[in-house]
């Protein structure tokens, strides 16, 4: 009896530091997200900008020549 509830702490503990681990992992993750979506809000801006600076016109709406 000793030994199985000896096994079940053992046990017990390295579940204990595997969630502890994937919650460090899910943190990074999700920050590495935030910084991602701040870039990409940037970039769509600029290529907003940027369109917007060359205008609707300069835009061909031609299909290009290997279609």
């Amino acid at each position: 009896m000793e030994e199985r509830l000896q096994n079940l702490e053992i046990s017990f503990a390295y579940q204990e530091d595997t969630v502890k681990s994937l919650n460090g992992v899910i943190i990074d993750q999700g920050k590495k997200i935030e910084e991602l979506e701040k870039l990409i809000k940037k970039l769509t801006r600029k290529i907003e900008d940027l369109i917007e600076i060359a205008g609707e016109d300069s835009m061909p709406h031609e299909r290009p020549p290997h279609y």
